[in-house]
């Protein structure tokens, strides 16, 4: 792939987030039972639910086909060393599973056991999530080499840190059910900055 269409993609690290929350925005304003504190962002595009496929079209499908550009113009463009390729593909590994959530869609609420479909959306968002944060954390130590990339090697690693903690508060807040929408959408907000970060920063340098 030419170098320019790879520098072209890295760019989907700031718009594939853009566009996801805003359809998020958008299809829960038309949910007037909708709530961004207590409700994944999934059950927006559960099945059998009002404005589902709407979700999926808008939301997780484009975000995920420019995560998966963003991955890839980061094993491209990033140094050669085993730890940048790593990183890489875990971020691409993130965008594939954004995708996969947007084929198989969870059950009404979003339960931890249900259909087949509602079970493997719930595996493949759980790898997409740690995807994203080793990605995230292996690449911020790689970052502290680079004299390119060194600036920003401690927001990353920041980054990583904050977005452990985002997931573990979620994960504790599975049974009561009362703030997993906030939890993951902190989760969510703090690696889309540093994907916008990352990807702008990729589209400069190259």
């Amino acid at each position: 792939m030419k170098r320019t269409n790879l520098k072209n993609l890295a760019l989907g690290g700031l718009f594939g987030p853009l566009i996801f929350v805003l359809a998020t925005l958008i299809n829960a304003s038309l949910r007037s039972d909708y709530n961004h504190v207590s409700q994944f962002i999934s059950e927006l595009g559960a099945t059998n639910t009002s404005y589902a496929i709407l979700m999926n079209l808008s939301g997780f499908l484009p975000f995920g086909l420019l995560m998966v550009g963003f991955g890839i113009s980061l094993f491209s463009l990033l140094p050669k060393g085993i730890s940048f390729r790593f990183g890489s593909l875990l971020i691409l590994v993130f965008g594939l599973g954004v995708l996969l959530a947007g084929l198989f869609s969870c059950d009404a609420g979003c339960p931890d056991v249900g259909s087949n479909e509602n079970n493997t959306h719930n595996q493949v968002s759980a790898v997409a999530f740690f995807s994203a944060i080793i990605g995230t954390g292996i690449l911020s130590i790689s970052f502290r080499s680079q004299a390119d990339w060194k600036p920003v090697w401690i927001y990353s690693f920041l980054t990583f840190i904050a977005s452990t903690g985002f997931l573990a508060a979620m994960i504790n807040s599975f049974e009561a059910s009362t703030h997993n929408g906030m939890w993951q959408r902190l989760l969510l907000l703090t690696l889309f900055i540093w994907f916008g970060v990352v990807g702008v920063r990729l589209h400069r340098l190259h």
